[in-house]
C-alpha cells in the first residue's frame, strides 16, 4: 500500500494557495442563472422565518409546528404551487457522511463543519435560508484541505476514481479521468466541459509545481470540496413542459434530494446512474427507488436523526437540572433516556413496520439497567438487566405511562431546572405533534407564576390562578390542558402522586377530543386526532425540502396523509409516497 501525506501549509510553500479559492467561489453567496447553473453573484440567503417564542411562565420553543403561510384560502381549493427553487446547505452530519462516502472514514474524522442552526424548529429550514459567515467559509476550507490530505495517505483507495496509471506529474489525461469521475460523485452530476478543463488545470498546476501527480489530485479534491456544488443541494429544476411556472427537478437533483432526506448522505454512483438513466422520471419510478433506499441501515440512522432533532433528544445530556431537586439526574441517565425513545420509534417503524401512531401510546418501552432502576421496572423473566442491551419491557398500568410522552426524555426536556412545566409540555404537543401555532404572549403580560402557597400548593393550582387573567387564558388553555394530565411525572419523568404534600389532580382534557389522565391516555387521544398524522407528514416534508409548506402544497400533503391512513399509517411507505409526490419532485421559479 502506498501512503502519502501533505501538510495543510504546503499550499503556501508551493505558491498554490490561490487555487483553493476556486472552489470557494459563491460559497457565501450564489445565484441561479437562466440555465439552472450557479453563478458567482447574488446572495443565497432568504428572509429568516419567525420563530415563535415564549409563553407566560415558560421559555423555549418547540417551533416545529409553526404553520408558515398555510392559512385559509377562503374555501377555494388551492392550486398546486410549489415553493421557489433554492439552494440548501448540507447539514453538518450530511457533510461529514458525504466525505465518508467519497473519501473514507479517515477523511470524515478530520473535518469540522460549522454547527447547524434552526429556523422554525428545523435545521433543514435554516440551511435553506441562512448565508454563510466568514468563519463558516474558513471552516469548510480547512476541512477540505484536511480531508484531501488524509485521502492522499492511501492512494490505492483513490484508484477507483482514476481508471488509469499515471506516468508522471504531467499526465493530464489521467488527471482528467480523475476529475470527471470524482467530480461527478462530489457534485452529484456530470461536469460540463469547461468545468473539467478548470479542474484539470488545478490538478496540473499543483502537480507540475510539486513534481508529483498525486499532489495534483489532492488539490483537485480540496477544491471540489469547497465548491458550492458540493456544499449545497442544488434544487433548481427545469421548466415543466405543461406549466413553465413550475420546474421539475432533474434526475440527479431528485436523486440528491432523495438521498439526503432518506439516507443523510450523498447519492451513490449507482443512484446517479439510475437517475441519469430515467429511473426517477415518473412517480412510480421514484417510489420503487425510494423503497430500495429504505432497505439501507443509513435510512434507519437518518430517521433517528430526524426524531432526535424534533424531540430535542440531542440536548438531553447537557440539560441543566437542580441536583438538590433531582439527585437521580445524570448524563448517564440522559443518554439512556435518549436511546429509549429512539429504540421505541425504531421498533415500531422498522422492526414491526407498524402503525407509526403507536409511538404515542405503546404500552411497552425499552430499558437497560439504568432505566429499569429509574422507572422501577421488573425484568420480564425475572433476570437482570444489562448496562448496554435495551430490553423490551411492558409498562405497568399503575403509572399511566405509554409511548414517547410517558418517557423521561420528553418529560425532562420540557420541564424547568427544578420543576415541571405543563405549559412547555403542552406547547410541544400542540406545535410539534399537532402542528398548531401558539401565539406569543401579549407584551404587557408578566411571565411569572405566583409562589406555591397553602391555597395553591401544586403547579396546576398556580397555573390555574395565572389563567384567571383573560390575557393569559386564551393561549394557556391550549397548552396547559395537555400538560396538566402529565403532572404525575416530575421534572425528570419520575412518577409521583403528590406535590408539596397535596394530591395532584391529573384528570384533564385535550380539546376538542376529550378527557384523559396520564401519558398513555393522552397518546390514545392523539392517535385518533386527524391533525396528528397530517402533522407527521408536514414535519417530514419540511425536513425533506427545507421550507414550511406553502398553501399551494397543502392539498398534495393532504393526499399523502390520506394514503398514509389507507396504508395503516406505516412510516416506511409514507417516506416512499412523500418523495414520489409532486410537492417533493417539483419546485417553483427561483425568486
Amino acid at each position: 500500500m502506498t501512503t502519502r501525506g501533505h501538510s495543510p501549509a504546503r499550499a503556501r510553500t508551493l505558491g498554490l494557495a490561490s487555487l483553493l479559492s476556486i472552489g470557494a467561489l459563491a460559497v457565501a453567496g450564489c445565484y441561479s442563472g437562466p440555465d439552472g447553473r450557479i453563478s458567482e453573484t447574488g446572495d443565497v440567503g432568504l428572509s429568516v422565518g419567525d420563530d415563535t417564542a415564549g409563553d407566560s411562565g415558560d421559555s423555549g420553543d418547540s417551533g416545529v409546528g409553526d404553520s408558515g403561510d398555510t392559512g385559509d384560502t377562503g374555501g377555494e381549493p388551492a392550486q398546486f404551487k410549489p415553493a421557489p427553487a433554492s439552494l440548501r446547505l448540507l447539514l453538518a452530519r450530511q457533510y461529514q457522511n458525504s466525505i465518508r462516502d467519497l473519501l473514507g472514514p479517515g477523511a470524515a474524522a478530520v473535518v469540522t463543519p460549522p454547527e447547524d442552526a434552526q429556523i422554525n424548529g428545523l435545521e433543514a429550514i435554516a440551511a435553506a435560508q441562512l448565508a454563510l459567515s466568514d468563519a463558516a467559509v474558513d471552516a469548510y476550507e480547512s476541512s477540505a484541505r484536511q480531508a484531501a490530505a488524509v485521502a492522499l495517505q492511501d492512494v490505492a483507495a483513490l484508484q477507483g476514481y482514476l481508471g488509469c496509471t499515471p506516468i508522471g506529474p504531467d499526465d493530464a489525461a489521467c488527471h482528467e479521468q480523475f476529475v470527471r469521475s470524482f467530480g461527478r460523485v462530489a457534485w452529484r452530476r456530470s461536469l460540463l466541459p469547461e468545468e473539467v478543463a478548470l479542474y484539470v488545470s488545478v490538478a496540473q498546476t499543483a502537480a507540475l509545481e510539486a513534481g508529483d501527480f498525486w499532489t495534483g489530485v489532492e488539490y483537485a479534491i480540496a477544491t471540489f470540496l469547497q465548491s458550492p456544488y458540493f456544499l449545497y443541494q442544488v434544487e433548481l429544476g427545469v421548466p415543466d413542459a405543461d406549466d413553465p411556472s413550475i420546474r421539475r427537478l432533474t434526475g440527479v437533483e431528485l436523486a440528491t434530494r432523495m438521498s439526503y432526506f432518506l439516507l443523510d448522505t450523498t447519492p451513490s454512483p449507482e443512484l446517479l446512474d439510475e437517475a441519469e438513466g430515467g429511473a426517477l422520471d415518473t412517480a412510480e419510478g421514484v417510489r420503487e427507488v425510494a423503497r430500495a433506499l429504505l432497505l439501507s441501515d443509513d435510512a434507519r440512522i437518518a430517521l433517528s436523526n430526524f426524531y432526535a432533532e424534533i424531540l430535542r433528544l440531542r440536548e438531553l445530556e447537557a440539560l441543566p437540572k437542580d441536583p438538590g431537586t433531582y439527585p437521580a439526574w445524570s448524563p448517564q441517565l440522559a443518554a439512556a433516556l435518549r436511546v429509549e425513545t429512539l429504540t421505541l420509534i425504531e421498533d415500531i417503524i422498522w422492526q414491526q413496520d407498524g402503525d407509526a401512531r403507536d409511538m404515542f401510546d405503546a404500552p411497552y418501552t425499552f430499558a437497560n439497567d439504568t432505566l429499569a432502576n429509574f422507572y422501577g421496572l421488573a425484568h420480564p423473566t425475572g433476570g437482570a438487566f444489562s448496562p448496554d442491551y435495551f430490553l423490551k419491557v411492558p409498562l405497568p398500568e399503575t403509572e399511566k405511562r405509554g409511548g414517547i410522552l410517558g418517557q423521561g426524555a420528553y418529560l425532562a426536556a420540557f420541564s424547568h431546572i427544578s420543576s415541571t412545566s405543563p405549559t412547555l409540555r403542552g406547547k410541544f404537543v400542540r406545535e410539534a405533534i399537532m402542528c398548531q401555532t401558539i401565539p406569543p404572549p401579549p407584551p404587557d403580560v408578566v411571565p411569572v407564576l405566583p409562589d406555591s402557597t397553602a391555597d395553591a400548593p401544586t403547579m396546576r393550582d398556580r397555573l390555574e390562578m395565572h389563567m384567571e387573567d383573560p390575557a393569559c387564558s386564551s393561549c394557556h388553555v391550549m397548552m396547559d390542558g395537555v400538560g396538566f394530565g402529565l403532572e404525575n411525572y416530575d421534572g425528570i419523568g419520575l412518577y409521583r402522586t403528590t406535590e408539596n404534600g397535596a394530591t395532584i389532580n391529573t384528570v384533564s382534557v385535550l380539546e376538542p377530543y376529550g378527557e384523559f389522565d396520564g401519558a398513555r391516555a393522552l397518546g390514545g387521544r392523539l392517535r385518533e386526532a386527524p391533525e396528528v398524522s397530517l402533522c407527521m407528514v408536514r414535519n417530514l416534508f419540511r425536513h425533506a425540502t427545507g421550507h414550511v409548506e406553502r398553501v399551494g402544497e397543502l392539498p398534495t400533503l393532504q393526499e399523502i396523509d390520506e394514503a398514509f391512513a389507507a396504508d395503516g399509517f406505516r412510516m416506511q411507505e409514507l417516506l416512499a409516497q412523500l418523495v414520489a409526490s409532486k410537492a417533493f419532485r417539483m419546485v417553483g421559479a427561483p425568486e
